[in-house]
Order: C-alpha cells, then structure tokens, then sequence
C-alpha cells in the first residue's frame, strides 16, 4: 500500500515522501497515528508542497547554524563546575549546559545533536566540536572551578 508521510518515522522516511508499506502497518500505525494517508493522484502534488516545505525549513537552519557558527569564532566561553584539588568534576558538563554557556553569551542556534563532543569531566580548555549537515565548526570552552 503506498502512503504519503505527513511527518518524519524512523527508519521509514520523512515528512512529503510516498512509501511503498504494508497494508497492516499503513491501517494499524500510520493511519491511525496520523503519521501517514494514503497515496492517491491529489497526494502526488501535497507531497511536492510537503518536501519544498521541508527543504526550505533544512535551508532556514543552515543558514541560523551558519550565523551562529560565525558568532562562535574566536570566542571562549566560561562554564563554572565544582571541582576536586586534582580537577575532575563531581559532574561531567553536558551538552545542554554547554548550550546554556552559548546562549548567554548570545549566540542562538545550536542544538544538542549538533554537539560532536563527549561530556567534559575535567577542568580546563576544551575544543567542542560542531556540526549540522554539511556544516562544521568549532568553540572553545574554559571550564573553571567553582570557589
């Protein structure tokens, strides 16, 4: 049974595609979750409509991941975590807290899976690395001990 995705399904496709499944899982899952409806002549053109939509949301946050990108750009920031005399940390920095440190050093844009780097768990200068889709870059994060 052909369908035409009305959202993005793991591991079956995203949002304006028109998917070959089977009828079960159509009946069962996707037409009754509102995910998918099925694929008819005036489908062809709503899926059009759904992928231009698509694609010029994917454009809009490449070209705000860009901008954030070049507002990073030679810039450290500061995150404070208590730490032991030999500088571990109680708690690792995760990628939220490092969100965190970008925004309120007004930079906006980045979003956890964008984040490449393993929780920080010592002090000191770390490098974090960035990407989103073809897009990459890097910031500099010092991490300092709490007093």
């Amino acid at each position: 049974m052909k369908v035409l995705l009305l959202k993005d399904v793991a591991a079956l496709g995203q949002r304006g595609d028109i998917k070959e499944v089977k009828p079960g899982y159509a009946r069962n899952f996707l037409l009754a979750q509102g995910l998918a409806k099925p694929a008819n002549s005036g489908a062809l053109k709503e899926a059009e409509t759904l992928r231009a939509a698509r694609e010029a949301e994917k454009a809009a946050e490449d070209t705000q991941f860009t901008s954030a990108l070049a507002a990073l750009a030679g810039r450290t920031f500061t995150i404070e975590a208590k730490a032991t005399a030999q500088g571990n940390l109680y708690r690792a920095i995760s990628k939220k807290q490092i969100i965190s440190a970008l925004e309120a050093g007004g930079v906006a844009g980045i979003i956890p899976d964008d984040i490449e780097t393993d929780p920080i768990k010592k002090i000191g200068t770390h490098t974090i690395r960035l990407r989103r889709r073809n897009s990459t870059g890097s910031c500099t994060i010092q991490i300092a001990a709490k007093k």
